[in-house]
């Protein structure tokens, strides 16, 4: 089902686009106001790195399209396609594929809604928006939960992620991974859970010629509960990682994280560097 660009319907509402602040990467500025409003088709990043770079805003003036099924997403959501366009999810869409999202998409769910066994890659793309979607059980056949591959100006917000500790390590890959000098990427208000291998920035610690420089990305506002490892790990990048229930936080590579009014509990080396022949 289309709907004119900038609809209004159910509990999603349209306004003019936010400013794009040209803060810096960390909190925002003394006397922002606070959010408190159900997520608009029409939001942009507002935190963070997606900030920066000339902001990320998504499908901000596309079409509005709601799709419950896998075809249907996919028909309107794939790389090809790079003009603006707002994708709206509504229930759970399940399937056993890695869906390629092409630039200029934001996609967001209805309550509850996502995917259950689909990866979501965005692969050398820019300016994508994933919000309110549960994503779980992502087979490593598909990839991750959410691959962000050498793209730029990314915001993930209000989503859930996890699968079970359960199954062998192996079974699942990462929930967000952010590799091949993707940039310019926030992830914000989102609970990762029940999972092996959380969060991964920097594929490789011999893939400084492609990372350096790049890999810069914002965590606020998230909750990490029941993570093993990867809560986030980041090679050669610069992170901010404020305002979580956090697990243990691993900087390598020479990356530049900075860590800032989390809660870790449970946690015995809540931040280290480790693993890698140079520390972080």
């Amino acid at each position: 089902m289309r709907l004119p660009a900038l609809a209004s319907f159910v509990a999603l509402t349209t306004a003019a686009p936010a400013p794009v602040p040209s803060l810096t990467p960390t909190d925002p500025a003394p006397g922002t106001p606070v959010q408190l409003k159900e997520a608009s088709v029409s939001d942009v990043a507002y935190l963070g790195f997606a900030t920066l770079n000339g902001g990320t805003t998504g499908g901000y003036g596309g079409n509005v399209t709601i799709v419950s099924t896998l075809s249907e997403f996919t028909a309107v959501v794939g790389e090809r396609n790079t003009q603006p366009a707002i994708v709206v999810v509504n229930g759970t869409i399940v399937g056993d594929a890695k869906v390629r999202i092409g630039s200029n998409k934001t996609i967001i769910g209805l309550p509850g809604s996502g995917f259950v066994g689909i990866g979501l890659y965005f692969k050398n793309q820019r300016n994508l928006i994933l919000r309110n979607i549960v994503s779980s059980f992502v087979e490593a056949k598909n990839g991750d939960v959410l691959g962000i591959d050498g793209s730029t100006n990314v915001w993930v917000d209000h989503c859930e992620f996890y699968s079970s500790l359960a199954a062998d390590k192996d079974v699942h890959d990462g929930l967000v991974d952010s590799t091949h000098g993707a940039d310019f990427i926030t992830i914000s208000h989102t609970y990762f859970h029940d999972h092996w291998k959380g969060s991964l920035v920097g594929h490789n610690d011999r893939n400084a010629a492609e990372d350096q420089g790049k890999l810069r990305i914002t965590y606020a506002n998230n909750h990490w509960k029941n993570v093993n490892s990867r809560g986030p790990l980041i090679r050669f990048g610069t992170g901010h990682v404020y305002n979580s229930m956090a697990t243990a936080i691993n900087t390598r590579m020479s990356a530049q994280v900075l860590v800032q009014n989390n809660v870790f509990r449970g946690v015995r080396v809540p931040v280290t560097s480790r693993d890698s022949s140079q520390v972080g």
